[in-house]
C-alpha cells in the first residue's frame, strides 16, 4: 500500500482492516504488511505530523514503513517494495478502500492454485488495438467487466481497488525499475506501466474468485488519480508502445487469442 498527506488518515484504517483479517484468518506465515510514504511527501511541513502519526499507527499494527526518496506518485505501491523483496509475490491495495470480509484469505488461496498467474479483484476496462492505435474502453464508468474465477485476456485490472497480487518475478526488465522512464511515459498510471510489462513478458490474468467489491472509506478524492487519467490513458499505452514496439506486438498477439 501507498498513501499521500490528503489520505494518510484513510490508509491507515484501510491497513488495519486488511490487518485484521490476518489475525483473523491465522495467515502471519503467508503475509508481511508494507507501506511506501514518499520522502518528499511525507517530510513538507504541512504534513510532518500527520506522517508521524500515520507512522505510528503502522508500528503498532506491525507493518513495515519504506521511506521511499523523491516521489514517483502511484509507482511507489508497488516499486520500492519489488526493489527491497525481489523474490516475494506482492499483492498491491489501495488506501481508500475497505476489502470484504475473506478477501485475504481467498488472494491467498486463488494464488496458491494458480502460483504463475496474476490475480486481480476486479477490471472496469479493456485494452484493444483500433487503427494501429491502443485504446482502453472504459465502457460504463465503473461498471465491473470481469468475472469471478475466470481467466481474462483483454481486462486491465482496477489495479489497487480490490488488490492485484504479482506473483514472483513478474517483472525482471530493468526498463521496468527505471524511474525516469515511468514518470515520463507513465506518471500518473502504474497500473497501465504493470499492465504492459506483464503483456511483454506474456502473463496470464485471473480475477479474484470470491469478494471482488470493495467499500470505500469516504477518503478524500481531489486529484483521484481516474479523474486524472480517463482521457489520458489511451496516450499513456500508446507513449510506452512508442518506447517498447513489443508491448503492442504482444498485445496483438494476446488479443488474437480471444474466442468470439
Amino acid at each position: 500500500m501507498t498513501s499521500w498527506p490528503p489520505r494518510y488518515k484513510s490508509a491507515a484504517l484501510a491497513m488495519k482492516s486488511i490487518v485484521q483479517q490476518c489475525d483473523e484468518g491465522n495467515l502471519h506465515d503467508r503475509v508481511k504488511f508494507v507501506l511506501v510514504l514518499s520522502e518528499d511527501e511525507c517530510c513538507a511541513t504541512y504534513a510532518r505530523k500527520d506522517a508521524c502519526e500515520l507512522m505510528d499507527k503502522m508500528d503498532a499494527l506491525g507493518v513495515e514503513v519504506i521511506i521511499d526518496k523523491g516521489n514517483i506518485r502511484s509507482h511507489k505501491k508497488l516499486i520500492p517494495t519489488l526493489e527491497k523483496y525481489p523474490d516475494n509475490p506482492i499483492l498491491v491495495v489501495d488506501d481508500d478502500i475497505q476489502q470484504e470480509k475473506c478477501w485475504l484469505r481467498t488472494f491467498i488461496s486463488d494464488s496458491d492454485k494458480h502460483p504463475y498467474e496474476i490475480i486481480y479483484g476486479n477490471a472496469t476496462s479493456r485494452v484493444k488495438v483500433t487503427d494501429g492505435q491502443i485504446i482502453e474502453d472504459r465502457g460504463v464508468v465503473a461498471h465491473i467487466m470481469s468475472k469471478p474465477g475466470q481467466q481474462s485476456i483483454d481486462l486491465k485490472p482496477a489495479n489497487g481497488a480490490a488488490g492485484t497480487l504479482y506473483p514472483i518475478h513478474t517483472f525482471t526488465d530493468a526498463s521496468f525499475f527505471d524511474r525516469e522512464l515511468f514518470m515520463r511515459l507513465s506518471p500518473t498510471s502504474d497500473e497501465t506501466w504493470q499492465w504492459a510489462f506483464a503483456v511483454m513478458a506474456g502473463r496470464q490474468y485471473r480475477c479474484l474468485s470470491a469478494h471482488n467489491i470493495p467499500n470505500t472509506l469516504g477518503a478524500d478524492q481531489q486529484h483521484a488519480l481516474y479523474s486524472i487519467n480517463r482521457y489520458k490513458y489511451n496516450e499513456i499505452h500508446n507513449a510506452i508502445a512508442e518506447e517498447f514496439p513489443l508491448y503492442k506486438e504482444k498485445l496483438i498477439e494476446r488479443l488474437a487469442t480471444i474466442k468470439n
